[in-house]
């Protein structure tokens, strides 16, 4: 069965239904204009909903990628802190041996 004719079969039912929803006195307000429409701004409300998740994602990603590096350049200060004694020590014995 082609895309088209499942298509249509659906429209038909919702039309159906419709009707006899109108017919019992539900609602008259149900065609396949508004269960389209339904539809298509169910959509938009998802596509919302993953455009703010992924800037989350992307802002926690920001987040991670910019603590990581500060870690880094405060080790690697670290280190040169902690062997700065040493290479004065070396630096003083080469320069008085040389």
């Amino acid at each position: 069965m082609n895309i088209k004719k499942l298509a249509d079969q659906v429209l038909s039912g919702i039309d159906t239904l419709g009707y006899e929803l109108d017919r019992f006195g539900i609602t008259p307000n149900f065609n396949r204009h508004t269960a389209i429409a339904f539809v298509m701004a169910e959509q938009k409300r998802l596509e919302g909903e993953l455009d703010s998740a992924q800037a989350k994602i992307d802002r926690i990603r920001y987040t991670v990628e910019k603590t990581r590096q500060d870690v880094e350049n405060l080790v690697e200060k670290a280190a040169d802190l902690a062997l700065m004694p040493a290479r004065t020590v070396v630096e003083t014995v080469r320069a008085r041996l040389n």
